[in-house]
């Protein structure tokens, strides 16, 4: 989204920060903005976010390791949680004057420090009790806390996701883990032992605190949620075969829930891949495979909704629309989110740039999501993207409830507000929308536009050197390979799409909503007669077609393309004539809901 040129009010709320609100709050949010913080504030964050990175298990480092172990062996925390609070207490200077950013710094980049503060946290926000009954439960659990209670990383990533996105609820501070995030994740963790680290770490933890089911399922989606252990591996499987977006690799935990919680089924999620693959391949590269919702007609469905793929195909008003939006972008691995708005409901996503969008329908300003109004959603989304910033100021939070003096949680309070007041950038339009209008446009036709004009070639097609000829007698064309191409659209880009394929090589798009477009070829016959056309196309509505016809004849032939759902179908025969030697064959595309070819062969009809 564009930053708008002077700052408008908008846009913006009040910034008054009291001391007085000091324990409850670090910060109300000015301006919507993303920069870099002063220079000794940055230092703090970069030698901060090190810290936590560099936290290790080794027991002789930690605090009140011996409380803890034992706190997992006989299930209860008790005493640990005693004994933890009072160990950070005492590394706090007790006159509250004296806790100051160089007082505060070498803490919260010390491992053994920033280890026992995410010991204590978790063990406030799982519960004590619960994670006691966990651990009695079977002996397998307390080898699973054991790993964890002893692992920065993974209690970080799990307690920074499941923390309130909006200001609010991180300032009241009242949220919990949920309760079977436990169970959860030792399952994925006995499973999988790829679950303990990296990228697939975050997905273990993403997927022990936001299981599929946990979303709203919505138009076609999944009737019984999918397992979780079984949705973690499909994702991981997904991700080895380089199958999701490029940004999935950039996700934190936190981004990795508005993903895995999706209310799609597998199959389905499959087939969006492949559908996009096959019908809009363009869509990937910028990954706005969410422009698709344009091809999902604004009308009561003439189908029953059994899937995505009937979504697609029978269209719907808004509802199920925002349901396609939702789970197209899940089908990439890409964080999105139903939006509802005043009568109406659409979609957010997470851009390629890391910036959370709103489209198919009215701005922020008008939106809820997330249990969230659009402007706070903005708010938080931002602060989490800022991941360093983020994390220290909810450390300083951790920190402040370990303290015994109200003094002092207000001094630690005041450091994150300092943190958060420094920042300084550009602002969100809280009204941008993509297509307000909900206008049928073709998906990505901005893009197409900064692409070749109608009836140019695309310089990156193979443009014959001369009539093509047959091959054991059949003439392979590709549909790229074109000769001549006119066209007219009514939104106005170009009337055909040249795509890179995605097994290589080039296909073309037919857009909808065309006022007319054709594509011509050049072929050199051996003998006259009777010949047969099929073509290798995708569509994602009934009755889709292509006509066929030669300049050596007026008759034109009618390819229907069958119901494919968008992947690769091979067209019925239609019968054509040539004439000996030299002619040109034309496609020609009527006005309808948009076609992609791939290629075509034409050999003589059998007798």
């Amino acid at each position: 989204m564009d930053a708008p040129p002077a700052m408008n009010e908008s846009f913006t709320r009040g910034a008054d920060f009291r001391e007085k609100d000091c324990a409850t709050a670090f910060f109300n949010p000015t301006l919507f903005t993303m920069n870099t913080l002063t220079k000794h504030l940055h230092r703090w964050l970069v030698l901060g976010a090190a810290a936590l990175m560099l936290a290790t298990s080794a027991r002789a480092a930690e605090l009140n390791a011996r409380e803890m172990d034992a706190a997992i062996q006989s299930g209860d925390f008790t005493a640990f949680n005693t004994a933890i609070t009072a160990s950070l207490a005492k590394k706090v200077p007790a006159d509250a004057k004296l806790i100051s950013e160089a007082a505060m710094q070498p803490l919260l980049t010390d491992p053994t420090f920033v280890g026992g503060l995410s010991q204590r946290q978790f063990v406030a926000k799982v519960g004590a009790a619960e994670l006691g009954a966990f651990a009695k439960a079977a002996p397998d659990n307390k080898k699973f806390l054991t790993w964890l209670l002893h692992n920065t990383e993974a209690m970080d990533g799990c307690l920074l996701a499941a923390t309130p996105t909006g200001l609010k609820a991180r300032e009241e501070n009242n949220w919990r883990v949920p309760a079977d995030a436990l169970a959860i994740w030792k399952k994925i963790y006995d499973a999988d032992p790829d679950s303990r680290q990296g990228i697939y770490l975050k997905l273990a933890t993403a997927t022990a605190i936001a299981p599929p089911g946990r979303v709203n399922i919505g138009a076609g989606g999944a009737t019984t949620p999918a397992d979780a252990l079984v949705r973690y591996k499909y994702f991981k499987t997904a991700h080895q075969k380089k199958e999701l977006a490029a940004s999935f690799d950039k996700l934190g935990v936190w981004d990795l829930t508005k993903v895995i919680s999706s209310g799609a089924s597998d199959d389905d999620l499959t087939w969006g891949r492949e559908m996009v693959n096959d019908f809009r391949p363009d869509l990937r590269t910028t990954e706005m495979m969410v422009d698709l919702t344009s091809s999902v007609w604004r009308r009561a469905s003439p189908v029953p909704y059994t899937n995505m793929k009937t979504v697609l195909q029978g269209g719907g008003k808004c509802g199920p629309r925002s349901s396609f939006a939702v789970f197209i972008n899940h089908a990439f691995g890409i964080p999105a989110i139903g939006v509802a708005q005043p009568a109406h409901a659409c979609v957010a996503w997470r851009g390629v740039d890391g910036v959370w969008r709103v489209g198919y329908g009215k701005g922020w300003a008008a939106s809820r999501l997330d249990g969230l109004s659009g402007p706070d959603f903005v708010e938080g989304s931002l602060a989490r993207s800022r991941a360093a910033q983020f994390s220290q100021v909810e450390h300083l939070r951790w920190l402040s409830a370990a303290l015994p003096a109200h003094e002092q949680t207000t001094a630690v309070l005041a450091l994150g507000q300092k943190i958060v007041a420094e920042r300084h950038g550009g602002l969100v339009d809280l009204n941008a929308s993509l297509k307000p209008e909900e206008a049928d446009a073709e998906p990505g036709a901005e893009a197409a536009k900064a692409g070749a004009p109608a009836g140019k070639k695309d310089s990156s097609t193979n443009t014959p050197t001369g009539p093509l000829k047959p091959v054991n007698r059949v003439f392979h064309v590709n549909a790229a390979n074109y000769v001549k191409q006119e066209g007219q659209t009514l939104w106005g880009g170009p009337s055909i799409i040249v795509q890179d394929c995605a097994t290589g090589g080039k296909q073309i798009h037919f857009p909808m909503a065309l006022r007319y477009s054709w594509t011509e070829y050049t072929l050199e016959a051996p003998a006259a007669g009777k010949y047969e056309i099929t073509m290798k196309a995708a569509a994602i509505n009934d009755g889709q077609y292509l006509e066929v016809g030669s300049d050596a004849f007026n008759a034109v032939r009618i390819a229907k393309i069958p119901m494919s759902h968008g992947l690769w179908v091979k067209t019925e025969p239609v019968e054509i004539k040539l004439v000996e030697g030299v002619q040109n064959i034309r496609i020609n595309a009527p006005s309808q809901r948009g076609v992609t070819l791939h290629s075509f062969d034409i050999k003589p009809k059998a007798n």
